[in-house]
């Protein structure tokens, strides 16, 4: 029987009252075929519950980091990697689960790949009792070349195309991932701006391998974007810098584009419906995007 190899990460698991799923996640790290040299749950200031659920998996050498009070998702994440001296660190919410494979995959991807350092990749979608409902984290991203971001414009075009860089499958370097902050003052999308700093520091990489499983449950704070931080986000997409003027061309197009869907939305709904008048008159508001939007939808009725 051979057994398997012990690789030098460490394995964060971000937690915060959701015991049944955490006890689901530290179950799919424990299942690795390749083990992680720490396994450590960095918890947010739970109920008794959690610290009852982890206790369970201490014989097998997985430990608990707590706290005292709940702080903020940011400052939990930023204690995790601050924690790391491996080589290699993981950071996982604890609701997700991870394919046996993933950590030998991912780590096998970062030691081929000396220049990029990060890479994340393509996931399940599960409901709450961990069932796949067939759809993928990134539709349409299975069985492709990886994507590889050189820049923060790379990464912001890939969040203007109505696409994502997946936050809680990423592995980083340590080194590399030490030297950026999660930044707090955007809020839940912290993670785009997060990976646009990275990005302008080293090269990070998506990977089309589907290797862990992204739940989808009530108490997701994932429903609602507030105006004010989606506008936020843009105007700071709006400001990164590239050499290649045409990848800047796409993303003011594609940033144009999103801005004025939004606008034509919230009149067709009323909602923050003066502040959408207003917005007839920005610069980002389009009347060729309207044109490019009317055309998109009749391709897709197959009208064209």
């Amino acid at each position: 029987m051979v057994e398997n190899s012990v690789l030098d990460i460490t394995v964060c698991i971000l937690s915060y009252n959701r015991a049944a799923y955490l006890s689901e996640a530290i179950i799919s790290v424990l299942g690795q075929l390749d083990s992680p040299k720490e396994i450590i749950v960095f918890d947010n200031g739970s109920k008794s519950d959690v610290v009852k659920a982890v206790a369970e998996f201490a014989s097998l050498g997985v430990r608990f980091q707590g706290s005292e009070v709940t702080n903020s998702p940011i400052w939990n994440f930023r204690r995790a990697i601050a924690y790391a001296q491996t080589k290699y660190v993981f950071v996982m919410h604890d609701d997700d689960k991870i394919n046996p494979d993933f950590l030998q995959k991912q780590v096998e991807f970062l030691e081929s790949n000396s220049e990029i350092g990060a890479v994340t990749c393509n996931g399940f979608i599960i409901d709450e009792t961990g069932k796949r409902n067939g759809k993928y984290v990134r539709a349409g991203f299975v069985d492709v070349a990886p994507e590889v971001y050189k820049c923060s414009v790379d990464v912001a075009i890939r969040y203007a195309s109505d696409g994502c860089v997946p936050f809680s499958p990423t592995v980083y370097k340590s080194s590399f991932v030490k030297q950026v902050d999660l930044k707090e003052d955007f809020g839940k999308f912290g993670d785009a701006v997060f990976f646009c700093d990275m990005a302008d520091m080293g090269k990070l990489a998506f990977r089309s391998d589907v290797l862990y499983e992204c739940r989808v449950h009530a108490g997701q704070d994932s429903s609602h974007s507030p105006l004010e931080l989606v506008e936020k986000l843009e105007i700071f997409f709006l400001t990164r810098k590239s050499e290649n003027l045409k990848d800047i061309a796409l993303l003011k197009k594609l940033l144009i584009k999103q801005h004025t869907l939004r606008i034509l939305r919230q009149l067709a709904e009323r909602r923050n419906f003066f502040r959408a008048l207003n917005g007839l008159f920005d610069k980002r508001f389009s009347i060729t995007a309207i044109g490019e939007l009317f055309i998109e939808k009749l391709k897709r009725k197959g009208v064209l």
